[in-house]
């Protein structure tokens, strides 16, 4: 039985890693204007880094404040190889080859429907399943 108030999954189609950079930075953007918190989830610390970076330079004109941190934290943008919600976020951007199914509550979770390789396209089709599966609600985005 489905729950009663589902978490959304939004899987954003990717052909290119420009649009990778392009989904996560306005999706973490729109989420800090709105003052809701998100979190980044990705597989390690390389990766971690990467939108550690990628966040300090975005948008071009100014940076989106955040923290890297595997502890709990109240930051409205925190990124982590943790799979835990550490800053009580209702928004994840999941970064990570596998499924987020963590106790949140997430209202949303972001992913990728990754063609960039057929390997990671299947990573993705694995974490659909894992979601439908799960009774999550799931929405694609071109």
């Amino acid at each position: 039985m489905p729950p009663s108030n589902p978490t959304r999954v939004v899987f954003f189609q990717v052909q290119k890693n420009s649009q990778k950079i392009a989904r996560l930075t306005t999706a973490a953007y729109s989420h800090f204007e709105k003052k809701e918190h998100l979190l980044i989830l990705t597989e390690d610390l390389k990766s971690a880094s990467f939108v550690d970076e990628l966040l300090w330079k975005s948008p071009p004109s100014s940076f989106l404040p955040h923290v890297l941190s595997d502890s709990d934290t109240s930051e409205w943008i925190a990124i982590s190889c943790v799979k835990k919600n550490i800053n009580q976020a209702k928004i994840a951007f999941n970064l990570c080859p596998t499924p987020l199914l963590i106790e949140g509550p997430f209202r949303t979770i972001y992913e990728f429907e990754d063609l960039t390789t057929p390997s990671k396209k299947n990573f993705s089709a694995l974490r659909f399943d894992a979601y439908k599966s799960a009774g999550y609600l799931i929405e694609s985005r071109i």
